[in-house]
């Protein structure tokens, strides 16, 4: 029997999930992979067959074109081991809440966007409010040089 610290959590102790056992395992995967050629198979054999012609000129064939894309099928039935792998990544910062909560009031202004971006904080420049730069403020005159 393993020795386990109680003080990690069980997620870290469970193995990786391995991209082949979520690509190739699945009777779904193992359905989808052995239907492409078929599909694919058709679409080459429509140039010779005018019934297969007609199906392959169809929208539903041309829905069933995205549904078959190779790249497609590996993104979608690769979805569950993105989701397992990110599940057990670990994204906190190292610290106590404190420390978080201080560093998100120096990144984010009062009303919860960037500080570069909010309109309430002078850091802001001449998006903030009270900026005679901004066109929002009643200072703010567009001067225009007449050429005489």
């Amino acid at each position: 029997m393993q020795n386990v610290d109680p003080s990690k959590p069980f997620i870290a102790l469970q193995p990786s999930p391995k991209l082949g056992e979520w690509l190739w395992r699945p009777m779904r995967a193992k359905l989808w992979w052995m239907a492409m050629p078929f599909y694919w198979g058709g679409m080459l054999a429509s140039l010779r067959i005018e019934a297969l012609s007609t199906f392959y000129h169809s929208a539903v064939a041309g829905i069933a074109n995205v549904f078959f894309f190779p790249p497609l099928v590996a993104l979608i039935l690769s979805y569950g081991f993105f989701k397992a792998r990110l599940a057990k990544a670990e994204f906190g910062l190292d610290g106590d809440a404190e420390e978080i909560l201080g560093m998100r009031g120096k990144r984010y202004g009062p009303s919860g966007t960037l500080r570069e971006f909010d309109p309430h904080d002078p850091v802001s420049g001449s998006n903030w409010i009270g900026s005679p730069l901004n066109p929002s403020h009643p200072f703010y005159v567009i001067r225009h040089r007449h050429s005489s």
